[in-house]
């Protein structure tokens, strides 16, 4: 089974009169790259974290975020020392220059600080008996994060396995055309030598020589074999492997420079050689879209 590296999962809890979230939000990245943002009263978790995420994640930038306040609050949490020092110094300022507006509240409400958050103060007595259920929603959210991982990995895993699939027919395909190299490199010698020699007499020894220095110039035989060596790979690693990302890739691109070679070697294979190059381009057409998907696996 497959994951995508990207998902998004956000869980809500209550405890002793706290309400917990933690929110996680994971794209693309070659390695694993944390971003945690926890209120500086829950730093002491953050190892905790960082643990828990590698156990569940092996490769993508995680974004992951934690904050509590007052279970069930409505009320706003407002500074009010912070509030009467504004409304101080606005009376100050009328006295000496006798405004006559009044302080704008909502104004002041927007000033930085004005209202609490509940994400910056915590006991840390009341922190420790609140870790459990800390790290219980921690741990809660990245399995639904690799839940919705998981979904979005099926998806990903049959469109893989429907290119592999092109991509074996045409590596047959490409073997059936080789084999017929030989006879037509027979036949193009033959009617140049009709054409300069006229009635000659052709030596057949030398003919065959020719036909197979050509034929061997332009053998495939061993990039269809490696071609298909790593197509079993790819197969094996999806069945076995948990981490499928770097490994597809890198098998992808030695797939890649068989497909070259085949370009290389068949262009002057008379009359099958134009069919060769076509689904050898469709092969490296397959396998840069299974690149592209390969930077969305772990």
């Amino acid at each position: 089974m497959i994951r995508s590296m990207t998902g998004y999962s956000r869980v809500e809890t209550e405890e002793a009169g706290l309400a917990i979230t933690v929110s996680i939000r994971a794209t693309n990245h070659r390695f694993l790259d944390p971003q945690l943002r926890l209120p500086s009263s829950l730093e002491a978790l953050e190892p905790t974290v960082r643990r828990l995420l590698k156990e569940n994640i092996s490769r993508g930038h995680v974004e992951i975020s934690i904050g509590f306040g007052t279970a069930g609050a409505t009320e706003l949490e407002i500074d009010r020392k912070l509030l009467a020092a504004y409304l101080k110094g606005y009376q100050t300022l009328k006295k000496e220059f006798g405004s006559a507006t009044e302080p704008d509240l909502i104004a002041l409400l927007r000033v930085p600080g004005m209202v609490a958050s509940g994400n910056s103060e915590m006991a840390p007595e009341k922190f420790e008996s609140l870790r459990p259920a800390l790290e219980s929603a921690v741990t809660q959210a990245l399995a639904e994060l690799n839940e919705m991982r998981a979904r979005e990995g099926a998806s990903l895993e049959h469109d893989l396995q429907t290119r592999f699939a092109r991509l074996e027919a045409l590596r047959a395909s490409i073997s059936q055309l080789a084999e017929k190299a030989p006879q037509y490199y027979k036949q193009r010698l033959e009617g140049r030598i009709r054409d300069l020699a006229g009635s000659a007499e052709m030596d057949g020894a030398r003919l065959a020589q020719e036909i197979a220095y050509l034929a061997s110039r332009s053998d495939i035989a061993e990039e269809l074999t490696r071609f298909q060596s790593h197509l079993d790979q790819i197969r094996h690693l999806m069945k076995e492997s948990s981490e499928v990302g770097k490994k597809l890739d890198f098998l992808l691109q030695e797939m890649n420079r068989e497909a070259n070679t085949l370009l290389s070697k068949t262009t002057d294979v008379p009359d099958v050689g134009l069919e060769i190059t076509r689904q050898a381009i469709e092969m490296k057409t397959e396998i840069e879209k299974l690149r592209e998907q390969a930077l969305n696996i772990e």
